[in-house]
């Protein structure tokens, strides 16, 4: 029987805290970004308490491919301690000023009975060295070796407040920078609303979790709203654009790196803390023709700028040239060929 700490006396406690090993299973039940944002408490967890084992049910299990502060445990293991670990902290963000990561960190801490080191913010994900050999899918699908930055221009169905209705015109003027050199790959789960957009290497429903980490990983940057590719960026450490506008709090999700375009203070819908509307919270409640008005705020050349500040800042360089494969489109380079659909099989295909 897993042990449940709501229930246990004082005494027992205090033998929690001072045990030095333990077999933990910590569930957490949320979207992608969110698992992924977990990720940074759960190290801090095994950092500070390294001998105690722990595994996780979570969905989006490629998330934690390759993680090594991971044991695989049994729940039928009757040593194994089970929690559900959430982040109830969201409620008084706004006024905190709590990143996302601290809350998961503090339900653990409340939940095991024990205090966690904090080291950081930046989520975690560990890329193999077979993953890093592989020639990415941008290579694979269309040819292309020079850089790229990946767009998610899309959402959910029931959340309005994560479409950017701009997205084409920011398409064209990014296109017109980067003049062929760069190129602009456009992602997002085929069961979701990403509209097409044109100029652009489209990649939409051609992703599963981990082929999406890896195609950012070797990404320059990514766009796009509070999602599941910002939180990538925020774990590689790369150039981001991310559309806030004023659903949630700023701190909440910030990372430094990030140029983080948000609205809160403009409206009286966020004026302080972001609406937090969406989903089950409800839909946005001012709307200016179907389109959030935070939305509307935020201008096309506001995203472009702030694609270009990296380049301008030097920490993203343009290259001379573009960068297509030599003979990805002909017939005669057979040898090249069977290479790349040797890659392929391998890049789509793990185990």
């Amino acid at each position: 029987m897993s042990i449940n700490i709501e229930k246990l006396d004082p005494q027992k406690l205090e033998w929690l805290r001072k045990k030095t090993s333990r077999k933990i299973i910590l569930k957490q039940g949320q979207s992608p970004g969110d698992i992924l944002t977990f990720t940074r408490a759960l190290a801090d967890l095994k950092t500070t308490y390294p001998r105690y084992q722990i595994d996780v049910r979570t969905p989006c299990a490629e998330i934690w491919e390759n993680n090594p502060h991971l044991t695989p445990l049994k729940e039928e293991d009757p040593n194994v301690e089970i929690y559900t670990i959430g982040y109830d902290e969201i409620n008084i963000s706004g006024w905190e000023g709590l990143h996302f990561s601290d809350a998961f960190r503090h339900d653990i801490e409340k939940k095991l009975a024990v205090k966690i080191n904090k080291t950081g913010i930046r989520p975690e994900v560990w890329i193999s060295n077979e993953e890093n050999s592989w020639f990415n899918q941008v290579h694979c699908d269309f040819g292309w070796d020079g850089p790229y930055w990946v767009i998610n221009a899309g959402r959910k169905q029931d959340n309005e407040l994560k479409q950017y209705h701009r997205f084409p015109k920011v398409v064209d003027q990014l296109n017109e920078y980067f003049n062929g050199k760069v190129k602009i790959v456009q992602i997002g789960h085929k069961d979701h609303l990403h509209p097409p957009l044109k100029n652009v290497l489209n990649l939409v429903g051609k992703t599963d979790t981990r082929q999406m980490i890896r195609l950012i990983h070797k990404a320059a940057g990514t766009i796009g709203p509070l999602s599941f590719q910002f939180v990538l960026s925020a774990a590689f450490q790369q150039p981001a654009v991310c559309l806030a506008a004023g659903k949630e709090g700023v701190r909440w999700h910030l990372y430094p790196h990030m140029r983080y375009i948000h609205t809160n203070g403009a409206l009286p819908c966020c004026a302080w803390d972001g609406c937090w509307k969406g989903g089950e919270k409800g839909k946005c409640v001012a709307l200016v023709k179907g389109v959030p008005k935070c939305f509307t705020l935020i201008e096309p050349y506001m995203v472009v700028d702030a694609v270009k500040w990296y380049y301008q800042g030097g920490m993203l360089k343009m290259p001379e040239k573009p960068l297509w494969v030599p003979g990805h489109n002909s017939n005669s380079n057979h040898e090249h060929k069977l290479n790349r659909l040797q890659q392929l099989s391998r890049h789509f295909h793990r185990g």
